[in-house]
Formats: structure tokens, sequence, C-alpha cells
């Protein structure tokens, strides 16, 4: 197993996404040394203090997925999600499906890994998806706002050509997508 390198930050920073307003990249502290690291990766106070973050996250989840796996595109209605990668690398998209957004249909992917150590918020109203980059598999975790209810879950099709999200890996062979992700509807579904 590789071990994360990440560069040194002493402050926290924010980055707002420009096409997708309400997407954030949060940068948190890191300090790196000759022992490893240690990351600061959430703190309400100072977040909310220096960079207006105060949403109420009430559930943490962790995967581990092989290169090449492709999760989503899935929402759960009233769930944001605080996306992060321990190890490993993912292209992690946001689609927006808030009915009455400017930005309706519209997606965003970022690059998450263990060395840059950013998070991803993607607020509720929102489809999330990401896809494995890394061969050593990526471990994400998962800061939600909201608790897991099976009942509202909702998908739709990842290969979806009215959302046509520019995915890294194209090759369907070396694809890994669960059968439920491949039967999910059309974006026009919605």
């Amino acid at each position: 197993m590789s071990h994360p390198t990440p560069d040194k930050r002493f402050q926290l920073e924010k980055e707002v996404i420009a096409a997708i307003p309400d997407l954030l990249v949060i940068k948190p502290k890191v300090f790196p040394d000759d022992r490893g690291f240690f990351s600061e990766s959430y703190n309400k106070t100072e977040w909310a203090e220096k960079i207006g973050y105060t949403e109420d996250l009430q559930q943490d989840n962790h995967s581990f997925s092989h290169y090449g796996v492709l999760r989503g595109l899935h929402s759960q209605p009233h769930m944001g999600k605080l996306v992060t990668v321990v190890s490993g690398e993912i292209f992690d998209v946001a689609v927006d499906i808030r009915k009455g957004s400017p930005t309706y249909g519209k997606w965003h992917g970022v690059i998450l890994n263990g060395n840059n150590k950013h998070a991803f918020w993607i607020p509720a109203g929102f489809l999330h998806g990401f896809q494995v980059l890394s061969k050593e598999g990526a471990h994400v975790t998962y800061k939600c706002s909201a608790v897991y209810d099976p009942k509202t879950e909702f998908g739709i099709n990842p290969f979806d050509e009215d959302i046509n999200v520019d995915w890294p890996i194209k090759d369907k062979d070396t694809l890994i997508v669960s059968e439920r992700d491949t039967v999910h509807p059309g974006f026009s579904s919605l």
C-alpha cells in the first residue's frame, strides 16, 4: 500500500466552483514531517469562523473501491456530502438536480486523492458519483448532513447522454459498474 505524501498547508482554504457556486473544494490544514503527516480533516468551529461552513454533519461513511470502479450517480434527498479520499485517487462528480436552479443538469468533477487531502462539498439536491483512478484502489469517506434512508435514494445512469459526464476511464473492459447503477433511468426521467 502506498502512503500519501501531502503538501504542507498551514491555513484552511476554500475554493468556490465558479460554474456551480454551491459546490466547494475545501482544503484543510496538513502538517507533513519525517514521521508522516497530520491533517485536521474537519473542525466545526474553525470551518464556521474561517470559511462560513456551517453544515450539521450527521453520519460518516467509508468505502473502498478497486481501480476502474464507477459508483453512482446517486442522490439521497436532503443529504449533502463532504467527500474526501484517505488513500488512492478518484474523479468525483456532482450533478445539479435542483429544479429551477440556473445550473440544473450541469456537472462538475474534481480530483480527490490521499496527497491533496481536499474535501468536496456536495450539497443536498445533487447527484453524486465517482470513478477510481488509482491502481491500488481508493478509500473514500463521506461526512453526511443527514442520516441515510434507503427509501428515498435514487439514481441516474452514469453514462446518461443528457448529462454527458466526461469520465476519465473510458475503456469499458476496465470499468467496474454495478448492475444497479447501469439500469438506473436517464436524466430526463427526473
